[in-house]
């Protein structure tokens, strides 16, 4: 049961790590909006227009009309910062669902020998309580700096770049190539919200971690004893 109430306690923070602080009132928050657009399309008819990513692939995808109508930009802000927010905490995670398998971190007790994302997580939760607890302290601080920079900031930006590769790769000062780079962030973010969702499912319907299924040539869950089905 305290493990259960660990990772419930867990989930709600990192649930709340995804959403974005609260939107801010006034100029500030419209500045930033218009930081987050590309200089390019400032002159675009509203949102979405003009926002990084809305015109690739498949031009104003909004089929639930989230942005639709006349959206205040406060609240636009919100959506593309929790959008960041999923995108860079699926990235991490895609990462490690696959890296955990091959690589573990020294310990005598095997306490991070599980291969599986969510038994991986409960099995700490279980024999090490501390570490959930160093991870709910991280998310902390990060929100923390989050609403320190919320009405100042475009959405996003914790103003963390500990390698300096804004100034190092010129994006400071060419603002297409620092789009490029928005661009490609949202579109790898994209990509690893869906395949993080893809492998815990795989993993909870095949019983197997993701490189392991696929090198065990497992494609199907169904009707082959090995899965739930």
């Amino acid at each position: 049961m305290k493990a259960v109430a660990v990772i419930l306690a867990l989930l709600a923070v990192v649930a709340h790590a995804f959403v974005p602080s609260p939107p801010a009132s006034g100029s500030s928050v419209r500045g930033s909006l218009r930081q987050s657009l590309s200089p390019s399309r400032l002159q675009a008819e509203g949102p979405p227009g003009g926002l990084v990513g809305s015109d690739i692939e498949a031009p104003n995808f909004d089929p639930w009309k989230l942005a639709a109508g006349d959206l205040e930009p406060e609240t636009l802000s919100w959506y593309r910062a929790a959008e960041l927010k999923h995108g860079r905490i699926c990235m991490l995670a895609a990462l490690g669902l696959t890296t955990q398998e091959v690589v573990q971190l020294p310990d005598p007790s095997g306490v991070f020998s599980e291969t599986k994302g969510i038994p991986a997580l409960v099995k700490v939760a279980n024999e090490r309580p501390g570490a959930i607890i160093q991870l709910l302290l991280a998310i902390g601080a990060i929100e923390v700096a989050a609403l320190n920079r919320a009405d100042s900031a475009a959405p996003g930006d914790l103003g963390f770049d500990p390698l300096n590769l804004q100034q190092k790769l010129g994006l400071a000062s060419n603002p297409e190539a620092f789009e490029k780079m928005q661009l490609r962030e949202l579109k790898n973010g994209r990509l690893a919200m869906v395949a993080t969702a893809g492998m815990l499912i795989q993993q909870f319907l095949t019983g197997q971690a993701t490189l392991e299924q696929l090198l065990s040539g497992h494609i199907s869950p169904f009707g082959d004893g090995q899965g739930v089905f």
